[in-house]
């Protein structure tokens, strides 16, 4: 099991005028990534009201599922990955502390692309 960092792991996150319902983008390309393995995809700062996730891939291969978390918070367990699909996920998360959004790889080794990206409403502290 390894950490994969997405280039947009440290892609600062809008936080400006409180109450407006924002969408953050992460984007990963992934080459055999392996069962086990952690994407970070962001990091998300303190006082974010998460409201849902939205899930994209290219087809990440046969089988693959992941695992949506925030910090140590699951969101979903076993996401199709598999084809190319978008995922919608609600969930209602307030973040009280930085966290990073991630994606643990299951079912089978995932080549291609993946996208996580979280709707949110900045309430601050």
């Amino acid at each position: 099991m390894s950490t994969i960092q997405s280039p947009s792991m440290r892609t600062a996150i809008y936080v400006g005028t409180h109450g407006n319902l924002s969408l953050a983008k992460s984007k990963v390309v992934l080459s055999g990534a392996a069962i086990g393995d952690i994407v970070e995809m962001l990091e998300l700062p303190i006082g974010l009201d998460v409201q849902g996730v939205r899930v994209s891939t290219t087809g990440l291969g046969a089988s693959v599922t992941g695992t949506i978390k925030v910090g140590e918070t699951e969101i979903k367990s076993d996401v199709d990955l598999a084809s190319e699909s978008v995922v919608d996920i609600p969930c209602d998360l307030y973040t009280k502390e930085k966290a990073a959004l991630t994606v643990t790889i299951a079912g089978a080794a995932a080549t291609g692309t993946l996208r996580v990206n979280p709707t949110y409403i900045a309430k601050g502290y």
